[in-house]
């Protein structure tokens, strides 16, 4: 992993004073967020400790909620500043005198949601997003801060203007229903990223025609129906979620050059797949084989976007383990995210990858939640691939997800370098869409290290796998 974020929609009533300190003497708070107690036993230095202890980033939210522009510059003193400032020696009575330099800082979570404490209209939230902004720059100018943005869909349009705007965005662009366009026009040089948040769910898919005619008392969830999914198409339907979130930031790329120009990025900071289908999982627990398919792709899809998805934060990194009081082990998904980060991590080159079997186009009328202009996935249905340079230059890495319950073959061709010497594969499966790691039993999902010699010229796929190919590189070709 690269960096673990603090924050939630838990921030936005969050009294940060209240989370460090003397733990036996930190005073509990009734957290309205999520209607519950909060002990405040697991603060900011507790959240640094395991950072430390794990070899993550930290990245911190702060409450731009119920919160202010003052408690959040004190809350980066008292993380970066010297032991000669008001909280830096704050921090250091607390056992830690050493600033802490965390980097990335986001203001807010999810703003415009009707579910966050504190929430106000974007022309209002603006200027507060600002406030903050210059009020952390001060205390320390070297932080990155990442905005809360939320780009235009569908179901973003305010519920008594549906009929008239839903499948007819293009107005909506730069009005106060546009956060990140918000973003990108009040608030230009106080921010350095734009965070987008998003969670799908498979077994749907959000009806325009059904949506428009919702009554204003209606939530948009009342706008799904009923879908019938293949494993495959299920196990697709998260990526073309994550291919909908970079279509729609290469819509703003062009209304605001300034954002190629400058190389703004963006970072899904919060993301999870609630596979509705038989067998299925969750951010929170349950994670099966079914998941590592729909991940696999997720991951794939989002490595196509590299030149600006630059970061991204599942939910939740404890969801990658099965654990009880006493015992941990990897879950299934923990298993592919430790798989990808060792294989595609430190700075892998992504490589261009074509095919002549291209993804069916998108059955639905696009711009829905589920639904974008082009399907995710590589050119080599069914099978979705994606390829890179190891940081070194010395191997050509390849992922394969076969999310089709029957063996695949493809053939391999490869220009600009020659392959030779052993490979490797890494196989991700188990015995069937539902298998799970639980602590205390056996493993049923497992990743198995396999040498493949010499690189064959058509490779065979084992069904419901992720696997990760890696061919080493005899010299670059001439």
């Amino acid at each position: 992993m690269g960096f673990w974020r603090y924050g939630g929609n838990y921030t936005s009533g969050l009294i940060w004073y209240h989370i460090v300190g003397d733990i036996d003497k930190r005073p509990p708070d009734f957290d309205y967020a999520w209607n519950a107690m909060q002990s405040n036993d697991l603060g900011l230095d507790e959240f640094m400790t395991l950072c430390k202890l794990i070899g993550v980033e930290p990245y911190i939210s702060v409450n731009a909620g119920f919160g202010d522009s003052h408690s959040a510059a004190e809350e980066v003193e008292y993380m970066n500043g010297s032991v000669n400032t008001h909280m830096g020696a704050e921090r250091a009575r607390n056992g830690h005198p050493e600033p802490y330099h965390v980097k990335f800082w986001n203001i807010g979570n999810e703003p415009w949601g009707s579910w966050q404490l504190g929430r106000t209209d974007s022309k209002y939230f603006m200027l507060k997003h600002n406030e903050f902004a210059k009020a952390m720059r001060q205390v320390d100018p070297s932080i990155v801060l990442i905005a809360s943005g939320l780009m235009i869909e569908n179901t973003n349009v305010p519920r008594e203007q549906r009929a008239k705007y839903i499948g007819n965005l293009d107005s909506l662009y730069g009005t106060e229903a546009d956060w990140t366009g918000s973003f990108l026009k009040d608030c230009w040089g106080n921010f350095d990223i734009v965070a987008e948040h998003w969670y799908a769910s498979g077994g749907h898919h959000w009806d325009l025609e059904k949506a428009k005619n919702l009554g204003a008392d209606k939530p948009n969830e009342d706008a799904y129906v009923k879908v019938d999914m293949s494993v495959l198409e299920s196990s697709r339907y998260a990526a073309d979620t994550v291919r909908l979130k970079a279509e729609e930031w290469q819509g703003y790329q062009k209304r605001f050059p300034a954002m190629v120009e400058k190389k703004i990025p963006l970072s899904i900071d919060e993301y999870a797949y609630f596979n509705a289908t038989p067998g299925g999982g969750g951010p929170f627990g349950g994670q099966t084989l079914r998941q590592d398919l729909a991940y696999g792709m997720v991951l794939n899809e989002m490595l196509r976007y590299t030149d600006f998805l630059t970061m991204g934060a599942q939910t939740t990194g404890v969801a990658l383990v099965d654990f009880n009081r006493t015992s941990s082990t990897m879950n299934a998904l923990g298993l592919l995210y430790q798989l990808y980060g060792e294989q595609f991590g430190g700075g892998s080159i992504p490589v261009a990858l074509t095919g002549n079997s291209p993804q069916p186009a998108p059955k639905y009328p696009a711009g829905s939640p589920d639904q974008p202009e082009k399907t995710s996935g590589s050119p080599t249905y069914p099978l979705d691939m994606f390829a890179a340079l190891s940081p070194d230059r010395k191997y050509l890495v390849l992922s394969v997800v076969n999310a089709t319950e029957s063996e695949q073959k493809f053939d391999l061709n490869v220009s600009g370098v020659h392959l030779g010497g052993p490979s490797k594969l890494w196989l991700l499966t188990g015995q069937s869409l539902t298998a799970v790691n639980h602590v205390g039993q056996a493993p049923q999902v497992d990743v198995k290290e396999i040498a493949i010699g010499d690189v064959p010229g058509t490779i065979t796929v084992a069904p419901i796998s992720v696997n990760i190919y890696r061919f080493a590189i005899a010299q670059t070709a001439q």
